[in-house]
Formats: structure tokens, C-alpha cells, sequence
């Protein structure tokens, strides 16, 4: 079957539009009111509670790749891939009480300003906000692929086409609404994400012949438990259980550790509601992939009824120029598989078969399939804003400011504007390179070894901040760049040698659920031995590890009655007192901040000389505060979105 066999109705169109609509508007309504800040453009002013960011989180996850990919897996290989369930037993609570309790607290806007901080060291940073740019871009063009398909199988529009129009429309809300539209827009994709897979697996399941005949079919072909649970420890083996739960599960982690994961869960009011939305995902994780697993096994016992392998057996006998069709037998036809270019189209064409008829359906599936990348790419968008805002700009600012000895002046309403362009060129940069994803592996596949190659050493790095205070800040970024220059050699040399893999080193048959495990552990094994010898030269270093602020370590390292410089009052942030977040909300919006509250100092002044530019960080609210110290006095000025002098107060300094 081509294209060409298929076509929407009127009504198709008009749902999917209609939402589309919808999902536009929400970017509109969120860019009509007023942002004063970047703070509320990115993080939406910490104010979100725990549900919609844990739908959003989710709807993060379940892109295309997982819609599309996960029934696709499911159809050719069995259901291996389902034991994928088990690694979210350990990467939730991991994530929920020891990566939460670290960053939460610590108001970040960036979560690779971490880096900087633990090991002092802003080359670290950098290369991991790299590792993190690269990763996401790369992720966003495998994202946008999935609806591309879907128009390609189902409307004859050619793949150009339409990865351009489903990457105009991310950037477009995107851009507009900031994270609070993302977010929002997020939880009405949820429920369109539902309500589309109950349909399909119901109806689908009552076209199969019956969810008996669905389980017995697929049973006697050895593809449920004996799939499932399929234990060899061979890491050359493409899908075990082992490879799903350990392997998939330390790719799931990285994610978590990403940019896209930390903004949201950051923009949680407080500790308690951060935590909700990390845990919440547990059983909509347990929801929602047995549900894109069961579509596969449907469309198995779909296309390979007993007819469809009748007919193949008796034909096999008959010479070639014969053929005897069996049609209609006691009700039953037999059902050919379509003829897909890739096995990722496998739904769309399932679905086309049987619910083309009924009008409306194909826009609502359609929408399904926009959902998961929309949500995907917009967050994942917003998140590379924050990155090059805070890792990028903002340290390229106070260099200068240094090398010119001029106040660093910040006005967050161009900063803003200059996040909504960004978000346009990296929106383009993703559609350009979703043409060459077109023609690489599965969804699945290819989405496994971006996390896996990248995320991998982001991955290790962190674990080594959170429990390894001996680590170096130069040995840390050599063992980011080997961990993820060993992943990449792997991931290549798949691709490269994959017609002929007896024949090269055994390395190159990994599976690719396994390429985060390996560039993690050859990450966190080179730190290691590298922070080693780094203390065995350096009298300074073997201090600094004396010193690690509690804040930035692991809960289970921090001493009873901990104190730091990043965290304003440990105690109350961990009673997440949320009177006192209203508190400072309300003093936000108002444009008031006391002078000397919920700042760290940080003296560019460097040179010894007097006067000078020194600058406060707001670590709540990182307001947009300017001051200048001259003669022993501290001029600060509090400036709004305008860049006017809100308030200025001069008290005297004694640094």
C-alpha cells in the first residue's frame, strides 16, 4: 500500500487543526501576559505545583520516538523492549531523593552552573552544557522525524514538508510562551496522548479477533515472557532484560540530569511538590508504555492471522505462475502487512486500515502523534534557551566586564527577546539536520545512542560531584571528553562496520542500550584516576576537596548541621516552607528586593585596584541587580524590565 490508499476527510482536518490551533493559542496567551524576567520566561518563577510539571515531564518523554518506536519494536522483535518498566523502579526514586534534594535548593537556572560551583572550574562547565546542546539538537531532529512520517504514510505530504511545518509550529509557541505555555500546553497533550491509545488499543484489539486471540497469538510465537524476560548477559545481544533495566535505565537517568528534566522540576514551588512531580511519573511510566507495547502486540495478531499464514503455506506449494487466494473464510480474511519503508510507520499504517473510515479519527491520531513531538521540542527548546543564557552569555558578559572594567549591565527584557531568537536558530538547526535523521536507524535506536553517547558522561560527572568530593575540576573535564569520545567511537563504528561485524573488534556489536553504561563508567574510571594523580602534584587541590560546600554534595554526605553559601537557609528550603516562597514572589513581582538578602558575593575586581564592578547574585530570583563599589561604598541598582532605577541605596562595604 502507498500513500496514495489513503486520505483524510474533512472532519480529519479539522480536528487536527483545531488543535494545533489550540496548542498556538496557549503560546499566545502565555506571551500576551506580561514576562518581567527571564526567571519567569524560563522557570516560570518557580511557582508550577507538582502535577502539570509531572505530565509535562511525561508528555517529554513519550515523543514521537516512544509512540511510534515502541509499537514498531514491539511488532518485529517481541516484547523485550517492555522490560524497559523495570528500570523505572530505580531511576524515579533515584532521581525524586538524591538529584532533587541537590538541585532544588540550590534556585538554579542552569543545572550545569553545578560545575562551576563544585569544582570551580568554568571550561567543566562549558563542555558539559556542549555535551548537553549536542545531545539535545540532535534529539529534537529524531523527534520531528515521527509526524513526518506520519503525513509521508497517511497524506502523500513529502518529509520536507512536513518536518518544516511541525518545527515552525514548536518554535512558534515556544518562543511566544516561554515554560509556563510549554508546561500548560503540555497537560492538554497528555490527555490527547490517552484518549488516542485507549482508542486504538480497544478498537484495534476487537479487529484483531479479541484480546484472547491478541495474547494466544502472540504467545505462540514465543514473543511475551519468553521475550520479556531474556537473561543472557551478553552485551552484544541487542535486547535483553538486563540491557533494558540497567543499560536503558542509566539512559533514562541521563535524561533526568538534563537541562529540559531540571527546568521543569526546578520550577516547582517547593522540595515537597518537586519531588511529586518526579514520582508522579512512576505509574503514568507504568500507564503509558504497557499501552504503546500492547498497540505492537495488536498489530502482530493483526497482520498474521491464521488465513494470511494458511494462504502463504499453501501458495509455497503451487508453482509460481499459480496462486490460491483464501478470502473470507467463516468471516475471516486474511490480512497482508503494508509495505512500509520503515518499520516505525508499522501504527500508521494499522491505523489508516482500519479507522480511516471514520471521520475524525485520523486527526485525532494525527494530533496524537504531534503531541509527543511538540512537547518534545518545545521543552527541549526552552531548555537549550536557558543553557546558553546562563552558561554561555551571562559568563561572556562579566569577562568583558573585566577586561573593559564597566559595570555589567543586565536587562532581562532583552535578554528575553534574545532567548525567543535563539529559540528560532535552534529550531532551524534542528529542522536542517532532521533530514539527515530521515535516513539513519529506528526511532528507537537512534534515540538510545544520542542519550547514550552524550548523556553518559554528563551522567558520570554528576555522580562524581554528588559522591566523589577527591574529584579534580581538570580531571573531570578529561573524563567527560574521553567517556564521550569512547561512546561516539562505538556508536560510529556500529554504523560504519555494520555489514560486517564478525570481522572487526567485538566492541562494535554492542548493543545500544548499553552506550550510556559504558561511556559513563569509562567517564567516572578516567576522573577518578586522573583526580588521583592531579592530588598527588597539587597541594591546592588536595585543600579544595577539604572543602566542598555540603549543598552541592549527595544528602548522605552532608554533615548533621550543615551550612552553605548557595542555599540561603538549608533548614527552611528543606521544610519547603512555602510561605516564604510567597513571600519572595510577591516582593519579585513588586520589583523590591533587600539589599543584602539571599545574595552571594562574587568580587571581579581582581586586580587589587580600587573602585570597581562588583557583582551579587541574587540566588533566589537573580534579580537584575548592577553595583558598583567605589571607595569603600556599594551603589546598588535594582533595575526592571525597562532598565530603569527602581531603587537605590548606597551602605558601606567592608570587603
Amino acid at each position: 500500500m502507498s500513500s496514495s490508499d489513503y486520505s483524510l476527510w474533512p472532519l480529519d482536518i479539522v480536528v487536527f487543526v483545531a488543535i494545533l490551533l489550540f496548542v498556538a493559542a496557549q503560546g499566545i496567551y502565555h506571551g500576551w501576559k506580561k514576562q518581567r524576567s527571564t526567571e519567569e520566561y524560563l522557570t516560570a518563577n518557580r511557582s508550577m505545583s507538582g502535577l502539570p510539571v509531572a505530565m509535562s515531564l511525561l508528555v517529554s518523554f513519550t515523543s514521537a520516538v516512544a509512540l511510534l518506536g515502541t509499537p514498531a519494536e514491539i511488532y518485529i522483535y517481541g516484547l523485550g523492549y517492555a522490560a524497559y518498566l523495570f528500570c523505572f523502579l530505580w531511576v524515579y526514586p533515584l532521581v525524586a531523593y538524591l538529584y532533587v534534594p541537590v538541585f532544588q535548593p540550590l534556585r538554579l537556572t542552569s543545572a550545569y552552573e553545578y560545575f562551576e560551583w563544585r569544582f570551580d572550574n568554568y571550561t567543566l562547565r562549558v563542555l558539559i552544557s556542549g555535551l548537553f546542546i549536542f545531545q539535545t539538537v540532535f534529539y529534537m531532529a529524531i523527534a520531528m522525524i515521527g509526524p513526518a512520517l506520519a503525513f509521508e504514510a497517511v497524506y502523500g505530504i513529502s518529509l520536507g514538508i512536513s518536518i518544516f511545518i511541525n518545527g515552525c509550529i514548536c518554535v512558534f509557541y515556544t518562543a511566544v510562551g516561554g515554560i509556563k505555555a510549554v508546561i500548560w500546553t503540555d497537560v492538554f497533550l497528555f490527555m490527547i496522548i490517552l484518549i488516542d491509545l485507549i482508542l486504538i488499543i480497544v478498537f484495534g484489539t476487537i479487529e484483531a479477533g479479541g484480546m484472547s486471540h491478541v495474547w494466544e497469538f502472540n504467545k505462540a510465537d514465543g514473543r511475551l515472557a519468553e521475550s520479556l524476560f531474556y537473561f543472557p548477559f551478553d552485551l552484544t545481544e541487542r535486547v535483553t532484560f538486563l540491557g533494558c533495566t540497567i543499560g536503558g535505565g542509566v539512559n533514562f537517568a541521563a535524561i533526568f540530569l538534563g537541562q529540559a528534566s531540571v527546568q521543569r522540576i526546578i520550577s516547582t514551588k517547593n522540595m515537597k511538590q518537586a519531588k511529586i512531580s518526579v514520582m508522579l511519573n512512576l505509574p503514568f511510566q507504568w500507564i503509558f508504555l504497557p499501552m504503546t507495547a500492547l498497540c505492537g502486540l495488536v498489530i502482530y495478531a493483526y497482520y498474521n492471522n491464521f488465513l494470511t499464514r494458511a494462504e502463504a503455506a499453501v501458495n509455497a506449494t503451487l508453482p509460481p505462475v499459480l496462486t490460491f487466494p483464501l478470502n473470507d473464510h467463516g468471516g475471516v480474511e486474511p490480512r497482508y502487512e503494508p509495505n512500509y519503508e520503515s518499520s516505525d510507520q508499522i501504527l500508521i499504517y494499522f491505523v489508516s486500515d482500519q479507522f480511516g473510515h471514520i471521520r475524525g479519527f485520523m486527526g485525532l491520531f494525527m494530533s496524537c502523534i504531534f503531541a509527543g513531538t511538540l512537547s518534545t521540542v518545545s521543552s527541549s527548546l526552552n531548555a537549550l534557551i536557558a543553557v546558553t543564557l546562563e552558561d554561555f552569555v551571562k559568563p561572556w558578559r562579566r569577562w568583558r566586564s573585566k577586561r573593559t572594567k564597566k559595570p555589567v549591565y543586565v536587562n532581562d527584557r532583552v535578554d528575553t527577546i534574545a532567548g525567543k531568537l535563539m529559540t528560532v536558530a535552534y529550531g532551524m538547526l534542528a529542522i536542517a539536520l532532521s533530514y539527515l535523521a530521515s535516513y539513519m536507524e529506528s526511532l528507537i535506536t537512534m534515540g538510545n545512542t544520542i542519550f547514550g553517547t552524550s548523556g553518559g558522561p554528563i551522567l558520570g560527572t554528576f555522580l562524581l560531584g554528588f559522591f566523589w568530593k577527591r574529584t579534580t575540576g581538570l580531571a573531570a573535564v578529561l573524563g567527560a571528553l574521553i567517556g564521550f569520545a569512547m561512546g561516539c567511537w562505538v556508536a560510529v563504528g556500529a554504523v560504519l562496520y555494520s555489514d560486517r561485524l564478525d570481522e572487526v573488534l567485538a566492541i562494535y556489536s554492542m548493543s545500544f542500550l548499553w552506550y550510556g553504561t559504558f561511556s559513563c563508567v569509562v567517564t567516572v574510571v578516567v576522573t577518578v584516576l586522573f583526580s588521583e594523580i592531579h592530588r598527588c602534584v597539587s597541594k591546592s587541590e588536595r585543600e579544595k576537596s577539604k572543602e566542598v560546600d555540603a549543598a552541592l554534595l549527595a544528602g548522605c554526605l552532608r554533615p548533621k548541621d550543615w551550612k552553605s553559601k548557595y542555599v540561603t537557609d538549608s533548614k527552611d528550603d528543606e521544610r519547603n516552607d512555602s510561605d516564604d516562597a510567597d513571600d519572595d514572589e510577591e516582593r519579585h513581582d513588586k520589583g523590591c528586593v533587600s539589599v543584602f538578602e539571599n545574595f552571594a558575593f562574587d568580587d571581579d575586581n581582581d586586580d587589587g585596584a580600587e573602585g570597581g564592578t562588583d557583582t551579587y547574585t541574587n540566588n533566589r530570583h537573580r534579580n537584575n541587580i548592577r553595583i558598583d563599589a567605589t571607595n569603600g561604598d556599594i551603589l546598588i541598582h535594582s533595575k526592571g524590565t525597562e532598565g530603569q532605577i527602581l531603587n537605590e541605596t548606597t551602605q558601606t562595604s567592608h570587603f
